[in-house]
């Protein structure tokens, strides 16, 4: 065998490394350049954005898009909120920049969130989001693992939610303009002082499962602007497939419809199975939630109310703006 027919092999290898090499260099200036379009957009509309520069790296196996110590500060028609970003990595593979995956590393800093002066800081074992584009450029998929995050407030008011074990979310734009979301939360606790003394006395400060799976329809009408009276018109609809809640003596599923009324408000209703309706119904009176007027009312819809499996069924419903657990009123939205 001649020696040319030996190096042909490897010249083919060292060809296809050097194309691959100059492609790999020419997309990672084109995302950087990306990413600088994208702040002078946000910049333009009022935005103030500030970081150590952006960093592509992954070679050869992916693009890592990596922005460190990034500050990024809303107008005062956006809340005037200001955020800082230890460190922020976007991740993709060399045949598919459709298909990001983003991680967050902390402490994630924001200032005036709420209010001017309110600060809070906020550590996470683990945060990623995936982020899947359709060809016209809109977010078709999303989703996000988030693990073990605890919230430090270090100036204002304290957020409601003060530690989440696990955070699990899924959503997906159908082509009919419905948004289906699967969200999946554990070990849930409220900030102290949030809840009323009588309620952490009988429920608890931490919740321990909270899910739900649900499907909006017209969503392109309530994500353009988030005009919640524009999504009314259109004649969208929320579905809730299904959904469960665990704290304490309550352990609930369900599923119903809600739309908005007049003034925005919910309004529909869920058909609830509720575990232990007895006990539930003692936490309720005990922590004031039902007043003790109303306390054989309850318990007689329980007793009523259908047995199955999965436990006693009642309606939960919310009109006029009133919310209501079978037949006895829990009180206002607002």
């Amino acid at each position: 065998m001649s020696r040319s027919k030996l190096l042909w092999p490897i010249f083919a290898i060292i060809f296809v490394l050097v194309a691959y090499s100059a492609y790999w260099v020419f997309a990672s200036q084109q995302l950087r350049a990306g990413v600088d379009d994208w702040v002078a957009e946000q910049e333009a509309a009022g935005y103030t954005i500030e970081h150590e520069g952006v960093r592509v790296g992954g070679y050869p196996y992916r693009f890592q898009v990596r922005i460190v110590n990034s500050r990024i500060e809303a107008p005062a028609s956006d809340g005037g909120w200001l955020a800082q970003f230890a460190d922020v990595r976007a991740t993709a593979m060399p045949h598919d920049f459709s298909h990001w995956i983003v991680s967050f590393t902390g402490p994630l800093y924001l200032e005036n969130y709420t209010e001017p002066g309110s600060a809070i800081e906020v550590n996470a074992s683990d945060a990623r989001v995936s982020l899947v584009y359709g060809r016209s450029g809109d977010t078709e998929r999303v989703g996000a693992e988030i693990r073990d995050v605890v919230i430090t407030t270090h100036a204002g008011d304290a957020p409601d939610i003060q530690a989440v074990e696990e955070v699990i979310l899924n959503g997906l734009v159908e082509e009919d303009d419905r948004l289906r979301l699967r969200l999946a939360m554990s070990g849930v606790t409220a900030s102290p002082g949030v809840l009323d003394r009588e309620i952490e006395r009988e429920f608890g400060t931490t919740v321990t499962t909270a899910r739900i799976d649900l499907e909006v329809s017209q969503w392109s009408a309530l994500a353009r602007g988030a005009n919640a009276l524009a999504w009314r018109e259109a004649e969208g609809m929320l579905h809730i497939a299904d959904s469960e809640l665990e704290w304490g003596p309550a352990h609930i599923t369900g599923s119903g419809d809600f739309t908005l009324d007049s003034q925005a408000r919910p309004d529909g209703r869920l058909s609830l199975r509720i575990t232990d309706p007895d006990a539930l119904a003692n936490a309720l009176v005990e922590a004031g939630v039902v007043p003790e007027e109303n306390e054989q009312a309850l318990r007689l819809a329980a007793m009523l109310a259908p047995r199955g499996p999965d436990g006693v069924s009642l309606p939960f419903r919310i009109h006029d703006g009133g919310i209501y657990l079978g037949p006895v009123r829990l009180g206002g939205l607002d």
